[in-house]
């Protein structure tokens, strides 16, 4: 408790990502891996094949760009710094440990970024019933001539996480202005992904299963609200938390989607 306390107060951010509960968030996603890695591991093991099958398709070898890198768990670091010039991790929150991990890489950079570019207005208007929450338009490396590849990993289904519930917390806004705030979202990224540069990949998860003791589904729940991905790619479960870590009755995994060719 005492190193975690320590290392959000080391992760820096802005008052409205603070205030969002993204640092938190972050850290506490690091120390579920550290209890999980074993249950974890075949998920990650995958999602890293799904980023190097996309990385292979990259025409020139200059810039690769990870989506949700912050972690790096599920992300080949070693091998995309061999195979391509720089290689950024763009998140939203970096963490100190995360930063520190990465210091032997030295053609791997970290970009603190909004990829939304909502949170900052969210903040903003999230208490005001008066104010239509904002639409996302996601404008990030979309001009860099050197982006050859780009990974979106395991952020997609993650993007309204936190704005959702921040804004249920002020009480402001309709149920039904959040949703389609954060299908919009959704859309939003979607279609950024379409429009950058050079070769894309995309894993994400698109379901969340409830597990019973016995291993029957119980309960299952769209996790991109409605949005259908039309595209081939491999899936397999994510046991992302298995019985006791979130409840003692029941496994919460994810059903995962990886698109190495998404464009």
């Amino acid at each position: 408790m005492l190193a975690q306390l320590v290392e959000y107060w080391l992760t820096p951010s802005t008052k409205a990502i603070r205030a969002m509960g993204y640092v938190p968030e972050v850290i506490g996603i690091r120390a579920r891996y550290a209890r999980c890695a074993a249950y974890w591991e075949e998920h990650l093991k995958r999602t890293r094949e799904v980023i190097l099958q996309g990385a292979a398709r990259a025409q020139k070898r200059r810039k690769a760009v990870i989506l949700g890198g912050g972690l790096f768990h599920d992300v080949p670091i070693s091998e995309l710094s061999q195979m391509f010039e720089k290689v950024v991790l763009v998140d939203i929150v970096h963490s100190f440990v995360s930063r520190w991990k990465t210091r032997r890489y030295p053609n791997v950079h970290r970009l603190t970024a909004d990829i939304t570019n909502t949170v900052e207005a969210l903040y903003r208007v999230a208490h005001r019933e008066d104010q239509p929450l904002p639409i996302s338009e996601p404008t990030l490396l979309l001009d860099d001539p050197e982006l050859d590849f780009t990974a979106s990993v395991n952020l997609l289904s993650q993007l309204p996480c936190m704005p959702e519930s921040y804004l249920k917390k002020q009480r402001a806004h309709s149920p039904e202005a959040i949703r389609a705030f954060s299908a919009q979202l959704i859309e939003a990224h979607l279609n950024y992904l379409s429009r950058l540069p050079g070769a894309v990949a995309l894993i994400t998860d698109i379901m969340r299963l409830k597990i019973d003791t016995l291993g029957r589904v119980v309960e299952r729940r769209d996790l991109l609200y409605s949005h259908v991905l039309g595209k081939f790619g491999s899936e397999w479960d994510w046991r992302l938390a298995p019985i006791p870590e979130v409840d003692r009755n029941y496994h919460y995994f994810r059903r995962v989607v990886g698109i190495p060719d998404w464009k």
